[in-house]
């Protein structure tokens, strides 16, 4: 990637995860209804955006009282490739494997958040395989140039729009609150829309 950031030692048990597509590096702390937390999210995070990722986990947290798993999505295409073989194998044979993000991410309520710096498209493939409500966040859009961190804010990939993301899947009015407590910009939708004209002319 082009920043630089730490790279941990493999997590014990995590190399079946990361060679299938993802795998899980932060577990919520304590389950909804504790006393502590008043909900739960899962969110999934490519490459340089995992560390956003996991500071949104963070935010969630301290700010709102949301518990989060975060998840290290190393290829949403392999898990793409490997829910369609067993969809497949289904339609073909009557039963089929459970693909591994169904069983990373087994339908139970908790809504789902992802975001990566490549487009929404990619980080969608696997809507599909996901029963629970699923955001897909990423970099829609071409032509710009500026820092990093601007550029994250814009695409709306930085840690507080995916908090942002998180909070709407539970309740629109914490999400209405986050919006104006981390000064995400609500102009940025027609913004991007020019880009994209400005681009195809």
């Amino acid at each position: 990637m082009n920043e630089n950031y730490a790279q941990p030692s493999m997590p014990e048990g995590a190399r079946e995860g990361i060679l299938r597509g993802m795998h899980r590096v932060r577990e919520a702390p304590l389950a909804p209804g504790s006393g502590k937390y008043i909900a739960k999210v899962r969110l999934l995070g490519a490459g340089t955006i995992l560390g956003e990722a996991l500071a949104a986990a963070e935010l969630l947290a301290k700010d709102w009282d949301i518990a989060a798993d975060v998840f290290s999505v190393t290829s949403f295409t392999e898990l793409r490739r490997e829910a369609m073989a067993a969809s497949r194998e289904t339609r073909l044979r009557g039963k089929g494997p459970v693909p591994w993000i169904a069983q990373q991410l087994p339908k139970s309520g908790v809504p789902v958040a992802a975001a990566s710096d490549y487009v929404s498209a990619v980080a969608d493939l696997v809507r599909p395989c996901i029963g629970d409500a699923y955001t897909a966040l990423g970099t829609d859009g071409f032509g710009r140039s500026d820092t990093r961190a601007n550029l994250r804010r814009f695409f709306e990939v930085d840690r507080q729009a995916i908090a942002v993301a998180a909070l709407a899947a539970i309740d629109p009015a914490l999400a209405a609150k986050a919006v104006e407590r981390y000064g995400v910009e609500k102009g940025r939708a027609a913004a991007l829309g020019q880009v994209r004209l400005w681009n195809h002319r």
